[in-house]
Protein backbone atom coordinates (compact mmCIF):
# COMPACT_ATOMS: atom_id res chain seq x y z
CA UNK A 1 0.00 0.00 0.00
CA UNK A 2 1.10 3.31 -0.88
CA UNK A 3 1.20 6.26 1.98
CA UNK A 4 -1.51 8.55 1.99
CA UNK A 5 -1.88 12.28 0.75
CA UNK A 6 -0.94 13.88 4.49
CA UNK A 7 2.14 11.36 4.99
CA UNK A 8 3.18 11.93 1.40
CA UNK A 9 3.23 16.14 2.61
CA UNK A 10 5.32 14.91 5.53
CA UNK A 11 7.70 13.00 3.91
CA UNK A 12 8.20 15.31 0.93
CA UNK A 13 8.54 18.42 3.70
CA UNK A 14 10.97 16.29 6.16
CA UNK A 15 13.40 15.29 2.93
CA UNK A 16 13.11 18.82 1.49
CA UNK A 17 14.04 20.60 5.38
CA UNK A 18 16.52 17.57 6.66
CA UNK A 19 18.08 16.44 3.53
CA UNK A 20 17.98 19.21 0.52
CA UNK A 21 17.68 21.94 3.05
CA UNK A 22 15.29 23.18 1.38
CA UNK A 23 11.73 25.00 2.31
CA UNK A 24 8.35 23.05 2.56
CA UNK A 25 5.92 22.26 0.39
CA UNK A 26 2.82 24.02 0.44
CA UNK A 27 -0.26 22.35 1.05
CA UNK A 28 -3.29 22.60 -1.15
CA UNK A 29 -6.87 21.89 -1.83
CA UNK A 30 -8.61 21.43 -5.12
CA UNK A 31 -11.47 19.29 -6.28
CA UNK A 32 -9.47 18.10 -9.48
CA UNK A 33 -12.80 17.76 -10.69
CA UNK A 34 -13.60 16.33 -14.32
CA UNK A 35 -17.19 15.64 -14.29
CA UNK A 36 -19.44 19.69 -13.88
CA UNK A 37 -22.82 17.81 -14.84
CA UNK A 38 -25.08 14.85 -14.04
CA UNK A 39 -24.83 12.94 -11.26
CA UNK A 40 -20.79 12.50 -10.92
CA UNK A 41 -20.77 16.19 -10.61
CA UNK A 42 -17.40 16.67 -8.19
CA UNK A 43 -16.67 20.42 -7.48
CA UNK A 44 -16.33 22.35 -4.49
CA UNK A 45 -14.34 19.68 -2.83
CA UNK A 46 -11.46 21.34 -1.59
CA UNK A 47 -10.46 24.76 -1.71
CA UNK A 48 -7.73 27.16 -0.42
CA UNK A 49 -8.81 30.83 1.87
CA UNK A 50 -6.41 33.32 1.10
CA UNK A 51 -5.36 35.86 3.95
CA UNK A 52 -4.86 38.62 0.97
CA UNK A 53 -5.01 42.17 2.19
CA UNK A 54 -6.98 43.26 -0.75
CA UNK A 55 -9.08 40.79 -3.21
CA UNK A 56 -7.42 41.16 -6.79
CA UNK A 57 -4.32 38.62 -8.51
CA UNK A 58 -1.65 40.60 -7.12
CA UNK A 59 -2.68 40.55 -3.66
CA UNK A 60 -3.78 36.93 -3.85
CA UNK A 61 -0.57 35.58 -5.32
CA UNK A 62 1.57 37.57 -3.07
CA UNK A 63 -0.19 36.00 -0.06
CA UNK A 64 -0.04 32.43 -1.80
CA UNK A 65 3.97 33.36 -2.34
CA UNK A 66 4.09 34.09 1.55
CA UNK A 67 2.17 31.00 2.68
CA UNK A 68 -0.60 32.72 4.24
CA UNK A 69 -3.20 30.44 3.26
CA UNK A 70 -4.59 27.27 4.17
CA UNK A 71 -6.51 24.36 2.78
CA UNK A 72 -9.94 23.22 3.17
CA UNK A 73 -12.70 20.56 2.63
CA UNK A 74 -15.38 22.59 4.87
CA UNK A 75 -13.96 23.74 7.94
CA UNK A 76 -13.03 27.54 8.20
CA UNK A 77 -10.76 29.24 10.56
CA UNK A 78 -11.26 32.58 12.20
CA UNK A 79 -7.68 32.98 12.82
CA UNK A 80 -3.64 31.20 12.20
CA UNK A 81 -1.15 32.68 14.20
CA UNK A 82 2.45 31.69 14.49
CA UNK A 83 4.42 33.24 17.25
CA UNK A 84 8.34 32.48 16.02
CA UNK A 85 9.82 33.57 19.50
CA UNK A 86 7.77 31.40 21.37
CA UNK A 87 7.44 28.45 18.91
CA UNK A 88 3.46 28.38 19.37
CA UNK A 89 0.54 27.80 16.81
CA UNK A 90 -2.76 29.35 17.64
CA UNK A 91 -5.59 28.37 15.38
CA UNK A 92 -9.37 29.80 15.87
CA UNK A 93 -11.69 27.26 14.44
CA UNK A 94 -15.41 29.34 12.83
CA UNK A 95 -17.73 27.29 15.20
CA UNK A 96 -20.96 25.44 13.79
CA UNK A 97 -23.81 24.49 16.35
CA UNK A 98 -23.57 20.60 16.66
CA UNK A 99 -20.13 20.35 15.14
CA UNK A 100 -16.83 19.68 17.15
CA UNK A 101 -13.73 19.81 15.65
CA UNK A 102 -10.08 17.86 16.30
CA UNK A 103 -6.94 19.83 15.61
CA UNK A 104 -4.05 17.23 15.30
CA UNK A 105 -0.58 19.27 15.52
CA UNK A 106 2.12 17.20 13.17
CA UNK A 107 5.60 17.06 12.54
CA UNK A 108 8.73 15.09 12.03
CA UNK A 109 11.83 15.84 14.72
CA UNK A 110 15.39 15.98 13.73
CA UNK A 111 16.89 12.38 13.64
CA UNK A 112 14.25 10.97 12.32
CA UNK A 113 14.76 7.17 11.23
CA UNK A 114 14.57 8.17 7.19
CA UNK A 115 14.26 4.11 7.10
CA UNK A 116 10.80 3.62 8.52
CA UNK A 117 8.87 6.42 6.83
CA UNK A 118 5.63 4.80 8.68
CA UNK A 119 7.22 5.74 11.65
CA UNK A 120 8.99 8.92 12.53
CA UNK A 121 8.08 11.36 10.38
CA UNK A 122 4.36 13.08 10.22
CA UNK A 123 4.64 12.39 13.79
CA UNK A 124 1.37 13.52 15.40
CA UNK A 125 2.95 15.65 18.29
CA UNK A 126 -0.44 16.30 20.19
CA UNK A 127 -3.95 16.88 19.58
CA UNK A 128 -6.72 19.73 21.04
CA UNK A 129 -10.25 19.30 20.51
CA UNK A 130 -12.71 22.71 20.11
CA UNK A 131 -12.61 25.43 18.37
CA UNK A 132 -9.43 27.16 19.59
CA UNK A 133 -6.38 25.04 19.76
CA UNK A 134 -2.78 25.81 20.81
CA UNK A 135 0.60 24.10 20.62
CA UNK A 136 4.25 24.75 20.80
CA UNK A 137 6.56 22.72 18.64
CA UNK A 138 9.01 20.70 20.00
CA UNK A 139 12.88 21.89 20.03
CA UNK A 140 13.89 18.90 18.27
CA UNK A 141 11.26 19.21 15.17
CA UNK A 142 11.91 19.86 12.00
CA UNK A 143 8.46 21.75 11.42
CA UNK A 144 5.07 21.89 12.61
CA UNK A 145 1.76 21.82 10.90
CA UNK A 146 -1.63 21.45 11.69
CA UNK A 147 -4.85 18.88 10.82
CA UNK A 148 -8.30 20.44 11.80
CA UNK A 149 -10.97 17.65 11.22
CA UNK A 150 -14.61 18.26 11.92
CA UNK A 151 -17.64 15.91 12.99
CA UNK A 152 -19.41 17.06 9.93
CA UNK A 153 -19.91 14.79 6.75
CA UNK A 154 -18.45 16.12 3.69
CA UNK A 155 -21.17 16.96 1.51
CA UNK A 156 -20.05 14.82 -1.44
CA UNK A 157 -17.25 12.73 -0.11
CA UNK A 158 -14.84 11.50 -2.44
CA UNK A 159 -14.07 8.61 0.08
CA UNK A 160 -17.01 6.62 2.24
CA UNK A 161 -17.40 8.32 5.68
CA UNK A 162 -14.82 11.90 5.02
CA UNK A 163 -15.57 14.57 7.09
CA UNK A 164 -14.63 18.34 6.47
CA UNK A 165 -11.06 19.12 7.03
CA UNK A 166 -8.55 21.93 7.02
CA UNK A 167 -5.31 21.84 6.76
CA UNK A 168 -2.51 24.32 7.74
CA UNK A 169 0.73 25.05 6.44
CA UNK A 170 4.05 23.93 8.33
CA UNK A 171 5.69 26.42 10.40
CA UNK A 172 8.73 26.43 12.63
CA UNK A 173 11.31 25.38 10.22
CA UNK A 174 12.86 28.92 9.55
CA UNK A 175 15.29 28.72 12.48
Amino acid sequence: TRPGDEKIWDIANTIRLAELDLPPLLGFASDDSHTYHGADVSPGRGWVMVGAKELDGDALIEAMRAGRFYASSGVLLDAIRFDQDSGTLSLEITPVEGVEFTTEFIGTRRGYDAAAKETGIGEVFGSVRGNRASFSIPEDALYLRATITSTRKHPNPSVPDQKEQAWVQPVGWKK
